[in-house]
């Protein structure tokens, strides 16, 4: 850019780029290491969240962040592949409870060991300092988008049919967690 100044509009872009190429090659990087498992890195995280603490399917829709019908088809093919079952709900009959199979267990294991090694080749040169520094920028921009975007949905001046139903067609894939 000869002759112009940039602006925080323009570096905020920039960090979007970022954000977004980062991403893609994590879930590149799931895919990779849990590929040979007949895994992708979707499954794999859905296997990581219901290895913390069983979850219903919309429970682990809504940690992850997508549509519950997304996370019951990923539950299904791995329940088929039998590397979650479902469990008893106290809380709620029809929705039960799934869990990792020993199978699944045993899978999440051996992908813990693909994963340390992987972290151990993208952190090697970088300080906890900096990572904890960038963790807090990325939170704080986080809350800042957040506190911009409920400004923009109470903004009673622009009351149009798309601001009223909100973005369409926006699909999330799962990434490894």
């Amino acid at each position: 850019m000869s002759g112009t100044s940039r602006t925080a509009e323009d570096a905020f872009q920039d960090v979007l780029l970022g954000l977004f190429q980062l991403h893609g090659r994590v879930l590149n990087a799931a895919d990779v290491m849990s590929g040979d498992l007949d895994l992708t890195g979707a499954r794999w995280q859905v296997l990581k969240v219901v290895a913390r603490q069983p979850m219903t399917v919309s429970q682990v829709a809504r940690r992850l962040g997508l549509q519950r019908q997304s996370v019951q088809r990923t539950v299904d093919h791995m329940r088929g592949h039998g590397l979650v079952e479902i469990l008893p709900n106290q809380d709620h009959r029809r929705a039960g409870l799934v869990a990792p199979s020993v199978e699944g267990r045993r899978i999440l294991a051996l992908l813990q060991e693909r994963q340390q090694a992987w972290l151990g080749r993208c952190l090697r040169g970088v300080s906890r300092a900096e990572l904890d520094g960038l963790a807090a920028a990325l939170a704080d921009m986080a809350a800042r988008v957040e506190r911009a975007t409920a400004r923009e949905r109470a903004d009673p001046a622009d009351d149009t049919p798309a601001r009223r139903r909100g973005p369409t067609g926006i699909r999330r894939r799962l990434t490894a967690a």
